[in-house]
């Protein structure tokens, strides 16, 4: 990408217009889901968080940002994930990503720019629904991962993710614990070899949607 700048730009001046949101969603979704104005207008009471989709510009690459979660006993061990979480007393859906974004990768609070936000992602097993926000930073991150809560930080090129050759199906794991594991046929993304699915995946298909519209 020859000028970060103007990509910049572009995204924002698209994040104001109408989303490719469910459509692009439904193309990486694992199995049919509420979705979350659906969600929202039912008697369920999800637990609301964010997440930050985070650009950074390299050697005239575009890159973002993603962890890989440690394999603890829960519904999220092992997966890889945006730097987010769930909200704190008093404070917004925005707040939240970009403190969590520096609480589990050490990027500061003051060197994250919102462009905007993607459509919301309900995610049904851990009843979570979840704001996607893009930002970027201006120079290339120096990572400092909370170990409780990071295994490790990767960067993902916007090639590899336009690339439809990591665009994958296999048989994925719903839960890794327990006496009987529960399997599910999925689409996925192949980045930097890691398995990406579920709701990463639905967010990076609409952002991936997004990117095209702009190219």
């Amino acid at each position: 990408m020859d000028n970060f700048q103007d990509f910049l730009n572009n995204l924002y001046h698209s994040l104001g217009n109408t989303l490719p949101g469910e459509e692009a969603h439904l193309k990486m979704a694992p199995y049919k889901r509420k979705n979350a104005q659906t969600i929202l207008q039912s008697e369920i009471e999800p637990r609301i968080a964010s997440v930050l989709l985070l650009l950074h510009h390299h050697n005239q690459n575009v890159n973002f940002t993603l962890i890989k979660r440690p394999d603890y006993n829960g519904t999220h061990g092992g997966q890889v994930s945006f730097p987010g979480g769930k909200l704190e007393m008093h404070e917004t859906v925005k707040e939240a990503a970009i403190r969590e974004t520096e609480e589990e990768i050490g990027i500061p609070k003051n060197e994250i720019n919102i462009l905007g936000e993607l459509t919301q992602v309900y995610i049904p097993p851990s009843n979570f629904l979840i704001t996607p926000f893009i930002g970027f930073i201006d120079t290339p991150p120096t990572y400092t991962p909370d170990q409780r809560e990071v295994d490790f930080v990767f960067d993902v090129s916007l090639s590899d993710l336009l690339n439809e050759q990591n665009v994958k199906t296999k048989k994925i794991p719903m839960s890794k614990h327990g006496k009987e594991k529960l399997y599910i046929n999925a689409p996925y993304f192949e980045l930097n070899n890691q398995t990406v699915w579920g709701a990463t995946a639905l967010v990076l298909s609409e952002f991936k949607e997004l990117i095209r519209s702009i190219s």
